[in-house]
C-alpha cells in the first residue's frame, strides 16, 4: 500500500481538485447522506490508484467529464460557418438546375422537388443544336442567372455597376463551366459537347470550319453559312480547351458550385473599384477556404487538389475573352436575333 503523499500525488496527476477535500473524512460519529456515500465511494476509488494501471487511472478520470457538454473551439465555430456558405451555394447552383430542367425539359413539377437537382437534364432530354435557330440566351435565361447572382454572399455591398459587371461575367461563366459540367455528367464518352440550353454538338467527327473551299456550296445563302462560322467551330472548340481539361479534374457537384461562384469572383474584380475589390478579396479567400474543406473530404492530399482547381480557371478566363469577341462579332453585325439584354452587355463600355 502506497504511503499518503504517494496516493496524494496520483491524485492530482489525475486531475483531481484539493479543495474538494474534506476535512471531516473518518468521523465515525457523523452521518453521512446518500450523495456524501456517493462521494466517499468515488474517492475511495482514487485512493486505490496504487493498484490500478496508469489506463485505467485516466479512464476514470475522463469519465467524470464525459457528459459535459462540449464547448466549440474558434475552429470548429470557422469551420462551421464555412460549411453554411459551401450548402448556400450548393443550395442556389441546384436551384438554377430546377429552374432549367422546368424551361428546358418535360419533367414533372411533383419531380422538381424529389431531391437536390445536380444536373437539369438526363440524356433523353438532349438535342441536337440548330445553328439556325440559335440566339445566344433567352429573357428566362437571364432571369434564372439574375436570381443566382444576387444570391452570392456580399452581393448587396457592391456598388451598383459593381452589380452590373458581375452580372454579366456570372452570365459568362455559367455559359462555359455549365457546359463543361453537364458534358461531364452526361456525354463525355459519346463526344457530345452540352451547352448549358440543353443542345449538344457531336464532335466525332470534328464540325467543318465552314473555310473549306467546298463549304459554301451547302448553304443556301450568305448569311447562313456567316452564322455557322461564327457559331458552331467556336462552341466545338470548347472541347479541347474546356471541357477535356474540365472532365480530367473528375470534379464533383459540390466542388463546382464553389469553383463555379470563385471563378465569377475572380474574373470580375478586374472591372471592381476599390469598395468592389475588397468583397471580391473577401470572398474569393472564403471560398478557397471552403473549397479546401471539401476536397478534404474527398481526396488525401486538399491542397494540390485545390490547388488544380483554380488553375482551371485561367481556362475560363481565356475562354471568356474568345466568347466575348465572337458576341461583340454577333450582336454588332446582327448576324442573330439575339435578346435586348444581351446587346446591351456589350454596348456597355466597361467590356
Amino acid at each position: 500500500m502506497s504511503c499518503k503523499k504517494c496516493r496524494y500525488d496520483k491524485c492530482i496527476a489525475c486531475n483531481m481538485n484539493p479543495e474538494l477535500v474534506r476535512s471531516t473524512r473518518g468521523t465515525k460519529d457523523r452521518s453521512i447522506t446518500p450523495s456524501e456515500n456517493c462521494l466517499t465511494t468515488d474517492e475511495e476509488q482514487f485512493a486505490q490508484l496504487d493498484t490500478e494501471s496508469p489506463s485505467r487511472s485516466e479512464a476514470l478520470a475522463a469519465s467524470r467529464y464525459e457528459d459535459l457538454p462540449r464547448i466549440p473551439s474558434g475552429a470548429d465555430l470557422e469551420r462551421e460557418g464555412r460549411r453554411w456558405i459551401t450548402e448556400h451555394y450548393i443550395e442556389i447552383e441546384a436551384s438554377l438546375n430546377s429552374r432549367r430542367k422546368i424551361m428546358y425539359t418535360d419533367a414533372k413539377m411533383m419531380n422538381v422537388f424529389n431531391s437536390v437537382c445536380k444536373c437539369p437534364y438526363e440524356k433523353r432530354h438532349l438535342k441536337p443544336l440548330n445553328y439556325k435557330n440559335y440566339s445566344g440566351l433567352s429573357r428566362a435565361d437571364f432571369i434564372m442567372l439574375y436570381d443566382y447572382a444576387t444570391a452570392f454572399l456580399d452581393f448587396k455591398k457592391l456598388e451598383t455597376s459593381e452589380k452590373h459587371t458581375l452580372y454579366r461575367y456570372v452570365c459568362g461563366v455559367d455559359s462555359l463551366m455549365n457546359s463543361a459540367y453537364f458534358t461531364s455528367c452526361l456525354a463525355y464518352d459519346d463526344k457530345w459537347v452540352v451547352l448549358s440550353s440543353g443542345e449538344y454538338i457531336c464532335i466525332d467527327p470534328m464540325p467543318m470550319t465552314g473555310d473549306e473551299p467546298w463549304a459554301q456550296h451547302l448553304f443556301s445563302n450568305k448569311e447562313d453559312l456567316q452564322k455557322y462560322k461564327s457559331i458552331i467551330p467556336w462552341k466545338a472548340g470548347l472541347w479541347s480547351t474546356i471541357i477535356v481539361p474540365f472532365c480530367e479534374l473528375n470534379v464533383q457537384f459540390e466542388e463546382f458550385c464553389l469553383l463555379k461562384a470563385l471563378t465569377c469572383w475572380h474574373i470580375s474584380r478586374y472591372k471592381f473599384g476599390d469598395n468592389g475589390r475588397k468583397v471580391c478579396h473577401k470572398q474569393r479567400d472564403i471560398l478557397i477556404r471552403c473549397l479546401h474543406d471539401v476536397c478534404s473530404e474527398l481526396v488525401g492530399d486538399p491542397s494540390e487538389r485545390v490547388g488544380n482547381l483554380i488553375l482551371f480557371i485561367s481556362c475560363v478566363f481565356q475562354q471568356m475573352l474568345e466568347m466575348i469577341n465572337s458576341l461583340v462579332m454577333l450582336t454588332f453585325f446582327d448576324i442573330f436575333d439575339c435578346d435586348a439584354v444581351l446587346k446591351e452587355f456589350f454596348a456597355h463600355e466597361s467590356y
